[in-house]
């Protein structure tokens, strides 16, 4: 109760949004996204399928497929595990995920450079080129990056 999505905002299918939460204008929210309590996305922010934002998370920037953010200042704490396994994904999607979160994530050189680098290793992982593409698209937002001591 009491949610709110902004104008020309477009939300995909099955999406809960908990009470509170709040959507500005311009919003692009993927099928299966979970919202917790509180949680407000900025204008123009965009977020993946199947992702998980924890309650009372301020998200400014674009929330990777399958990613899990918290916080005010919303940062990526990593893949919405527990979705996944609801989702009836496979235990070997799941470990080609992780590989490629943490390639991306964590690995050295620019983030440019390490989409090229996952999207080489993992061009035959749908689920691993669905957050490549999400990446590589043209956003008014940056993508909500872990916290630098955080690394997979």
């Amino acid at each position: 109760a009491g949610s709110h999505v902004g104008h020309d905002s477009i939300i995909g299918d099955y999406v809960v949004f908990s009470n509170n939460v709040m959507l500005a204008g311009h919003c692009k929210i993927g099928d299966f996204v979970i919202f917790g309590g509180g949680a407000a996305l900025h204008q123009f922010g965009r977020v993946g399928r199947n992702a998980f934002i924890g309650g009372m998370s301020a998200v400014e920037n674009d929330v990777i497929p399958y990613g899990l953010v918290v916080g005010n200042r919303a940062q990526l704490m990593g893949l919405n595990l527990v979705g996944l396994k609801r989702h009836g994904f496979s235990r070997e999607q799941i470990q080609g995920m992780r590989e490629a979160y943490t390639l991306l994530f964590s690995g050295t050189g620019t983030l440019r450079s390490r989409v090229t680098s996952v999207a080489d290793r993992f061009a035959d992982r749908p689920e691993v080129m669905e957050i490549v593409d999400f990446v590589r698209e043209e956003s008014d937002r940056a993508i909500c990056m872990p916290r630098s001591d955080r690394a997979a």
